[in-house]
């Protein structure tokens, strides 16, 4: 266990939880879907953003238990930032993640974009479902960012020129990985 893994120990339970969760919200109606979301929460990553909702959630109930919207957010929080990173692996054209193959080297850029657009899609539907407009204008407010980082990244790039402040700006708008 890892410093920061450590401080996650009062929610661990509820990670391994939120892992079948995240399965379960992708659905099985399409094969290769389902076999994306095996992929990629199987390889299960840091997971930092869940388990700080959790934490938050947690100290913030006190003596009651994590609701089941409490849990929904941390699920929509992990698939929001696993959509951004299958579409930055297609951008990046990376092959391994984690020290696995990334979804477009498994299943072709095609089936990666797709399967990206699905997860923001998907997160999205569920995000509606909570019924807290704060909080559906905060997420769609960070999806925005993220890809107007990536767009700025991907005008800027090889650029020498390119001044330290229009690379933190870009920087901060991809703060969601």
């Amino acid at each position: 266990m890892t410093p920061a893994t450590s401080l996650f120990a009062p929610v661990d339970d509820d990670l391994a939880l939120l892992n079948e969760n995240l399965k379960n919200l992708i659905g099985a109606r399409h094969p290769i879907l389902y076999a994306a979301a095996e992929h990629l929460f199987g390889a299960r990553g840091k997971q930092v953003r869940p388990a700080i909702v959790l934490l938050v959630s947690r100290a913030t109930l006190l003596n009651q238990e994590i609701t089941s919207k409490h849990r929904r957010l941390a699920e929509l929080t992990e698939m929001i930032h696993t959509a951004s990173l299958v579409h930055d692996d297609i951008i990046d054209e990376s092959t391994l993640r984690r020290g696995i193959p990334t979804v477009n080297a498994s299943f072709g850029s095609r089936i990666a974009v797709l399967a990206g657009d699905f997860l923001f899609a998907q997160a999205s539907w569920y995000l509606a479902n909570l019924d807290n407009l704060t909080v559906v204008k905060l997420l769609s407010e960070v999806i925005k960012d993220y890809a107007e980082g990536e767009i700025q990244q991907g005008l800027n790039r090889f650029d020498a020129s390119l001044s330290i402040d229009a690379y933190l700006e870009k920087t901060y708008y991809k703060r969601l990985h």
